[in-house]
């Protein structure tokens, strides 16, 4: 297994929800990593509660493993069919003339492809997270690529870094248009992209004005950019002639480096040259990560089609050898905020961050045996959220926290998909009352609604979140005595 940041596991974890909603993830791991000309590709092995998968990056897509059941073989098919993806006439001027800026334009792609796909409001949203992933890349890449000030804000503050990164390349009155059409475009798209990654009201219309605003305000920073560090004229200095084109060599001088100078087409003049990849390096054109293997993967039956998620299984796996499952991520917005009251319940439980839950609205009217109100995130439909906490805990423990939450007797699952405090979108696991069960005459009893503040103030939700939805809501005290001492020793605040 090879190691992987929390982001690439997001990233990948993301992408397979989107793309099979009606599968619960319960194991992944990076377990190998390959560079083909200069596009890194990571294989990730993808368990589900059904079948298990391969995702592979660099073009991203998945592949099952009853139809590749050898990881080689579907990188294999994978690097081929990236290779062999016919470009637009537009992008077929390859991927050196728009260095270092290559990653943009994936993730600008990655984020057409998403419009193509969206349906719904989870998708137009994911599109506005995918430009707004674009944009940050545009300027992290121009941070690296240059020193643009003295004082730089920090690597993420998009509108700080596009003011300082257009003031530079447009400098002047005579520039002003310009810069403020290119300020402009780059503040406008960054604005529309965040609005949309939260909006309730987003249409298709939306997530496609979101790429098409990242793609034309990132096609115009990237331009003045490349002219910028590759000394690029406005115009030919010897004839005054506009069109200029790039000139690519090797120096003899210096092997295995990519260089590159103006040249003009009417009159011959030629700028100076300035290096703009380095062939060699040190690294040959592919490099790989992970265990090798001697394994021969062949295909014993024409391959007519791709298996998608939902597609009648074709073959059984036999001998799999899995790894420890993956740990359930489960939301909490009630009394289980408290990471005293969950971990009585179940030990392994570790906080991972606050998140919200869009469409639905909190209220204390679940039936609970004890005749009080307890907490439900009842599926509005509104612009209401729910505020909670992301836990994970070890899946053997699942079975305590039914058994707690009364599953099949007034709550049941939920796989709902929520904003983690990275705005980030994920599938998780929570509980929900079930509509026999529900009564909006029912109040809390005070140390229920004792545990649902505790844990919300432990865990930093805002305030005003709090006040409202938990704090203004009536309590009664519970009549018996002993369960409600009992109950607050857990709490730790003092029997009334």
């Amino acid at each position: 297994m090879l190691k992987a940041t929390d982001e690439e596991i997001e990233e990948v974890r993301e992408y397979f929800e989107w793309q099979a909603p009606n599968l619960e993830v319960t194991f992944m791991q990076k377990v190998y990593s390959e560079a083909v000309l200069s596009t890194r590709h990571d294989v990730w092995d993808i368990h589900t509660n059904k079948d298990r998968w391969w995702v592979i990056t660099g073009g991203t897509n998945l592949y099952s493993q009853q139809q590749f059941p050898n990881m080689d073989l579907a990188l294999t098919f994978h690097i081929g069919l990236m290779l062999r993806i016919p470009r637009t006439a537009e992008r077929q001027e390859g991927g050196v003339r728009i260095l270092p800026f290559g990653p943009v334009f994936e993730k600008i792609e990655e984020a057409g492809t998403a419009v193509t796909q969206a349906d719904g409001l989870a998708g137009y949203q994911a599109v506005g997270v995918r430009c707004r992933e674009a944009l940050l890349e545009l300027i992290g890449v121009a941070q690296d690529a240059a020193m643009w000030t003295d004082t730089p804000p920090q690597r993420a503050n998009f509108r700080e870094w596009a003011e300082i990164i257009c003031n530079d390349l447009l400098p002047g009155d005579t520039n002003k248009e310009r810069r403020r059409a290119l300020k402009g475009a780059l503040q406008s798209a960054w604005t529309f992209s965040n609005w949309l990654t939260h909006s309730k009201s987003a249409t298709w219309i939306d997530a496609d004005m979101a790429h098409s605003l990242t793609e034309h305000a990132s096609g115009m920073a990237a331009s003045l950019i490349v002219r910028e560090l590759r000394g690029v004229p406005l115009e030919c200095p010897n004839c005054r002639s506009p069109h200029l084109e790039p000139e690519q060599g090797e120096n003899t001088a210096t092997p295995g480096v990519l260089w590159e100078r103006p040249r003009c087409a009417d009159c011959g003049w030629t700028g100076r040259p300035v290096p703009i990849l380095d062939l060699e390096d040190g690294q040959s054109i592919i490099t790989r990560e992970g265990e090798a293997t001697n394994e021969c993967g062949i295909l014993s039956v024409p391959l007519r089609t791709i298996l998608k998620p939902g597609d009648p299984a074709i073959a059984v796996l036999e001998n799999i050898e899995t790894g420890p499952p993956e740990p359930v991520v489960y939301f909490a917005y009630g009394s289980n905020m408290s990471t005293a009251r969950l971990r009585g319940r179940m030990p392994s439980c570790k906080a991972l961050g606050i998140a919200t839950l869009p469409g639905h609205a909190l209220h204390f009217h679940k039936r609970s045996a004890d005749k009080s109100g307890k907490c439900n995130a009842f599926a509005s439909g509104s612009n209401k959220t729910v505020i909670g906490v992301l836990f994970s805990f070890d899946p053997v423990e699942r079975a305590k926290l039914d058994k707690a939450e009364g599953v099949g007797r007034g709550y049941e699952h939920a796989i709902v998909t929520v904003i983690n405090d990275k705005g980030r979108r994920r599938k998780v696991l929570t509980y929900r009352a079930t509509p026999d069960q529900i009564d909006d005459s029912l109040k809390p009893y005070s140390w229920y609604k004792e545990f649902v503040l505790a844990g919300g103030r432990e865990h930093g939700l805002p305030p005003e979140y709090v006040a409202e939805y938990i704090q203004s809501v009536e309590a009664i005290e519970d009549p018996d005595k002993t369960r409600d001492k009992k109950q607050r020793a857990t709490l730790g605040s003092p029997g009334r």
